[in-house]
């Protein structure tokens, strides 16, 4: 039987490699997995799951990271995008004075 916290590791170091590849829509099923695992798990933890525990530790801190660069960059893009709007509107012709007519000399 393989060691459950063996395998928590094992997933949160998938979930960081996820993260880094940036595969964000298959995450969720491997968080879900992590999770039940981890629910069933007793809540002191054995002395000797402490290397599986910092590894996951490790991995979740290097997902973290990874997805909070991927926010970042999808803000960066979305204020980049909402400039280029006001940008583009600029170029729009004004409004006519009153409908049904238009400012032409």
């Amino acid at each position: 039987m393989t060691d459950p916290y063996a395998t928590v590791a094992a997933l949160a170091e998938a979930e960081r490699d996820l993260a880094l590849e940036g595969r964000y829509d298959e995450l969720e099923a491997v968080q879900a997995r992590r999770a039940a695992l981890v629910a069933g798990l007793p809540s002191r933890p054995p002395a000797a799951a402490e290397p599986h525990l910092r590894r996951a530790a490790a991995a979740q801190a290097q997902a973290t990271a990874a997805l909070a660069g991927a926010v970042r960059a999808a803000r960066a893009e979305a204020v980049r995008i909402d400039h280029g709007r006001g940008a583009v509107a600029a170029y729009r012709p004004a409004a006519p004075a009153w409908p049904g007519h238009s400012r032409r000399g």
